[in-house]
């Protein structure tokens, strides 16, 4: 009768889990939305280790993962991406996650969270089936240049809603290229909010300490994932990292260091194709962004494009008209990322709306005829 017995104390320990995962929920929902959320469906225990083969490893939807591990599994007769928490993080950041998710899951630009299972420790999320958008090499060769601009817009989009959508500016603050997903019509999604900071409604930033430490220990974690060709996105914007205060800017600057890792995903467009130096250079730099503290992101990666001859992008005055469909789309891509993070060229970036209303016109550019190739 072992079995039985201990059948008997799963069952126990899954419905005491319910009880604690779903009052830290429950908090979640309260801070983040006044309970004001699209509907959570509550997945069973059983229905988690079935659509996923308990979670076998050939069900894995990601090589690398930093804060989950994702499976493709099948619930209800459709794909769903199943995510796990890792020991990185703790009930409440997940929690946390779930809230953000069941806000902006009306979005086109957010992964659509289906329901979570509260029986496992910490919960586990189901989500309307996407990939995970890994930069560098190993990112599939056939993203051209406008896709690479349409992922950008698509994700600039979802940080202005993000931003401006609520009572007050919620900041992901914890962008990379684990958060962003391609669903099977190639529309991209954000996701991932477990370090979500919202900011007070009529204020323009909140001080948060921890924000730092956490992503020191990812940026310690991501070091591992540079020998498999992956590109690290640089996160810390340098006035958070002076000030501790978490403002939009935060997330612009994450966003432009994302820009720049499209940039270094490799195919056979001429003017895309970057040299394999520049590439390694890049890769270079954003594993370890800030070893020399003198000097902010933008001014290193202006010492690699002039060495790799897009010194054009930084001293001249292209693109700074990106209305000009005669511009180069990928200089004006390029610029438009540095001053995300922050490079002094022409009028500086004041939010996100800016920036995605500036991809917008470098996307109609790139469409224009005399840029098709």
């Amino acid at each position: 009768m072992d079995w039985l017995r201990i059948r008997r104390l799963g069952a126990k320990t899954r419905q005491g889990n319910v009880k604690e995962n779903g009052e830290v929920v429950l908090k979640e929902l309260v801070e983040c939305c006044d309970g004001k959320c699209n509907p959570i469906k509550n997945f069973s225990y059983d229905q988690i280790i079935k659509a996923t083969d308990n979670f076998c490893q050939s069900n894995r939807a990601s090589r690398i993962d930093i804060y989950y591990r994702c499976y493709k599994g099948m619930l209800d007769d459709r794909p769903v991406l199943v995510k796990k928490g890792k020991y990185t993080l703790d009930m409440r950041e997940i929690c946390r996650d779930i809230a953000i998710s069941s806000m902006v899951s009306g979005h086109k630009n957010f992964l659509k969270l289906l329901g979570c299972c509260l029986e496992f420790a910490p919960p586990v999320l189901v989500f309307e089936y996407a990939e995970i958008i890994t930069l560098g090499p190993l990112v599939a060769s056939d993203l051209k240049n406008l896709r690479r601009i349409k992922i950008a817009r698509e994700v600039a989009n979802a940080l202005t809603y993000l931003h401006t959508a609520f009572s007050r500016a919620f900041i992901h603050s914890n962008l990379d290229h684990f958060t962003f997903f391609l669903d099977e019509n190639g529309i991209a999604k954000l996701g991932n909010f477990c370090n979500c900071i919202s900011i007070p409604e009529g204020e323009t930033f909140v001080h948060d300490d921890a924000l730092q430490k956490y992503h020191e220990f990812r940026r310690s974690t991501l070091k591992e994932t540079h020998g498999l060709g992956v590109c690290y996105v640089p996160v810390i914007d340098p006035e958070y990292k002076s000030t501790g205060k978490v403002t939009t800017k935060t997330d612009m600057h994450s966003f432009g260091a994302f820009m720049l890792g499209l940039v270094q995903i490799k195919e056979v467009d001429d003017e895309l194709s970057l040299s394999s130096g520049m590439l390694k250079a890049l890769a270079d730099l954003f594993i370890q962004p800030y070893d020399d503290a003198r000097f902010p992101l933008h001014h290193h990666v202006s010492k690699i494009l002039r060495k790799f001859g897009y010194a054009d992008v930084i001293d001249s005055d292209i693109s700074r008209d990106v209305s000009d469909v005669h511009a180069s789309p990928v200089k004006a891509f390029l610029r438009l990322a540095l001053r995300c993070i922050g490079c002094n060229l022409g009028d500086p970036l004041s939010s996100m709306i800016q920036v995605a209303k500036e991809l917008k016109l470098i996307e109609k550019s790139a469409n224009y005829p005399s840029n098709r190739r």
